[in-house]
């Protein structure tokens, strides 16, 4: 698996710098542009084209909190598929179900204000459960990140569904 982190010369941490992402992926990508090895050979050539790409999925991956998580996992938690025994807890799952009920009723009703008031409540939610991720991870605890980056995933697409229904 390619290091994301370390293709943009970023500490492998829940939390980052952006400023200093952005500066790395720029820096990066400007080392390795195509347009530097117009007169390279075709495998200078190809080989600068797979870094290019590398390095977009990087930042891409890196810039979104949700998929960072998604690939710190990745490279950390060397046992995912013994993790699949766990599973959310009943609470957060009826949570889940309420909430995107109250949506579907909000969109009928198209009210404006109550959308808004579950959309920063929902918004909450995640950043509440973003830093459990975080403190999860710190912790090495990459059972119990996975749980709470299950729960950022629900998190996540009702923050969408609700962003979608706003426009």
């Amino acid at each position: 698996m390619t290091d994301f982190f370390a293709a943009l010369g970023m500490p492998v941490a829940c939390e980052l710098d952006r400023h200093q992402l952005d500066a790395n992926y720029r820096q990066r990508q400007a080392e390795w542009h195509p347009d530097r090895y117009v007169s390279a050979s075709e495998a200078v050539k190809l080989q600068a084209l797979r870094h290019t790409s590398l390095l977009n999925d990087a930042y891409t991956t890196l810039k979104q909190p949700l998929r960072r998580a998604e690939h710190l996992l990745e490279l950390k938690d060397s046992d995912a598929a013994g993790h699949s025994s766990r599973k959310l807890e009943p609470a957060f799952l009826l949570q889940q179900l309420e909430q995107r009920e109250q949506l579907e009723h909000l969109a009928r009703h198209r009210d404006a204000a109550a959308l808004e008031v579950l959309r920063q409540l929902v918004d909450t939610q995640w950043l509440a459960q973003w830093s459990e991720f975080a403190t999860e991870a710190a912790r090495q605890d990459w059972c119990n990140a996975r749980l709470a980056l299950q729960k950022l995933q629900f998190l996540h697409k009702l923050q969408e569904e609700i962003r979608h229904l706003e426009e």
